[in-house]
């Protein structure tokens, strides 16, 4: 297990060696990593080049480490400011060197070293003393200087909220140098106010993150979502207010064997906004991977999103997306789902018809010549009016699996409610298998539901009557699997979607196999 919080403040300095190259964190005393610099004074560490934006207050922290006479040369923009008595008394004594840089610059270089960059342009200090010795140049008819890069062998910074995976939080003034030095040294040493769970961190979030973001897909019944929720290394937050076409790319690096990856994505539309949303995972290779995805989708009132999910991983990726969706008045979520490729893919569909006149519509295809694809969907019709449509189908060959779950809840109140759901697999081998379990639960008097399921192989009466015009076996079978997938995906794609899908499908289908030994 991942745990990077030291239990000593010795343990956090042991590995700082005499003659670093120590950046300090904090804009005076705001944000100014106190504690760290008393554990550093504790360890002992001397002749040091300290990197700050000040040359220390009054006679405590970074100034009581200059008094003390550890540190050889120090880097800042403000050596002259409020109470830095200790710094003048040993310039003017010649005991210390110092190096002075404009602090948009000294940020910038810290930057450039995080990012990899070398050296970068800019115009600040030119034509001033602080230029001497730096190479000039005219660019677009203005003068710049050449910084370089600054990097720290270790880092000691201050953060409001840290996690035990070293994710890290910044509040109000203290967002200064703290979190650019974070990046620039080959070491960084935290002092948090708050130590969180894994999953918690508030990140100066904006209202709209925090008032839905692990608000579904993460609950009692989704422990994989609960655990994307809370080991969640990054992600995805977009609100939508108008009409918008996003596209969400997820790839499995080849060759990280054993990769294991927790995300969120959370999508919220405003009343009115439409959304359409491409949404793929791709990968290669033979390792094994694990992909946890958590989706959470808020359409406001008269909402439209059209989503479109294209899975097609690797032959040993594991997948799971836990999503949850919620929609309210007139909102309409339609959706297309694509399962072409891993070991095993999981899809768990919960979606909240939550106010009358809300509609979804879950069509979902899977091409499968190995692995296993399951679709699980809770439809839960919670108010009046609301109505949905869930279409799945299935083509399989070789030893693959299908698994299509469906339940349909109809909540007490909920009248005028309609849904029906209708699952279908075609099996291309005798080793090939599909299961279809669909649910209705209604609580309520006055509805539509209905359900149906049908799962076998290629009608052989259509299949005559194709090679009886003279079309080729293999061909009369590739119309007869096209025209069964096509009634699942037609009119839930524009056209170039539709067809960039089908290039896949057919793809995919060529490989597909019969009978094995």
């Amino acid at each position: 297990m991942i745990n990077k919080i030291v239990q000593t403040m010795a343990d956090a300095m042991a590995d700082i060696r005499d003659g670093a190259v120590v950046l300090l964190g904090g804009f005076g005393s705001i944000g100014q990593p106190n504690a760290l610099i008393d554990g550093l004074i504790e360890q002992g560490a001397t002749d040091l080049t300290v990197v700050s934006n000040k040359a220390g207050v009054g006679r405590i922290g970074l100034a009581r480490l200059l008094e003390l006479g550890r540190v050889r040369k120090i880097i800042c923009s403000y050596p002259r400011s409020v109470d830095p008595v200790v710094f003048e008394e040993l310039y003017r004594a010649g005991k210390i060197e110092v190096e002075i840089v404009p602090q948009g610059t000294l940020a910038e270089r810290m930057r450039a070293a995080g990012a990899g960059i070398p050296a970068f342009f800019t115009p600040t200090a030119v034509g001033t003393k602080l230029a001497a010795g730096k190479e000039q140049r005219e660019i677009a008819g203005r003068d710049y200087l050449l910084e370089e890069a600054l990097a720290g062998d270790v880092a000691l910074i201050e953060a409001w909220e840290a996690d035990r995976w070293d994710n890290l939080t910044y509040r109000s003034s203290a967002r200064n140098f703290n979190p650019v030095m974070a990046v620039a040294a080959t070491l960084t040493i935290a002092q948090a106010q708050h130590i969180v769970d894994l999953g918690a961190l508030d990140g100066n979030a904006p209202d709209w993150v925090k008032d839905n973001l692990g608000l579904m897909a993460a609950c009692r019944d989704s422990p994989l979502g609960a655990a994307s929720f809370a080991l969640m290394r990054g992600g995805v937050a977009v609100k939508v207010r108008e009409a918008a076409k996003l596209h969400l790319d997820f790839l499995t690096v080849p060759h990280d064997p054993g990769a294991v990856s927790h995300c969120r994505v959370l999508l919220v539309l405003e009343e009115g906004a439409r959304l359409s949303l491409l949404e793929t995972h791709r990968g290669e290779g033979a390792a094994q991977t694990l992909a946890n995805i958590g989706m959470e989708l808020v359409l406001k009132p008269g909402a439209r999103l059209e989503h479109v999910r294209l899975q097609a991983e690797g032959s040993n990726a594991l997948h799971v997306t836990s999503l949850g969706a919620k929609l309210e008045r007139d909102a309409e979520y339609r959706a297309l789902y694509a399962a072409l490729g891993a070991r095993l893919s999981r899809l768990d569909v919960n979606v909240r018809l939550a106010a009358p006149g809300s509609h979804a519509t879950l069509h979902n295809v899977a091409v499968l010549n190995a692995g296993i694809a399951d679709v699980t969907t809770v439809m839960d019709h919670a108010t009046p009016g609301g109505t949905s449509r869930q279409l799945f189908k299935s083509v399989v060959g070789g030893r693959g699996r299908a698994v299509n779950q469906g339940r349909v809840v109809v909540r007490e109140g909920a009248v005028k409610s309609d849904s029906h759901q209708l699952f279908k697999a075609l099996l291309l081998s005798s080793r090939a298998e599909a299961d279809a379990k669909p649910e209705l639960e209604i609580f309520a008097d006055d509805v539509v539901c209905g359900h149906g399921t049908a799962i076998g192989s290629l009608d052989e009466d259509a299949l005559f009557y194709l090679r009886s015009r003279g079309i080729p076996e293999g061909e009369a079978k590739g119309l007869l699997i096209r025209a069964f997938l096509e009634d699942a995906i037609e009119g839930l794609a524009d056209e170039s979607v539709h067809d960039a899908l089908w290039r896949r499908i057919d793809a995919k289908l060529a490989s597909l196999g019969a009978d094995e030994p």
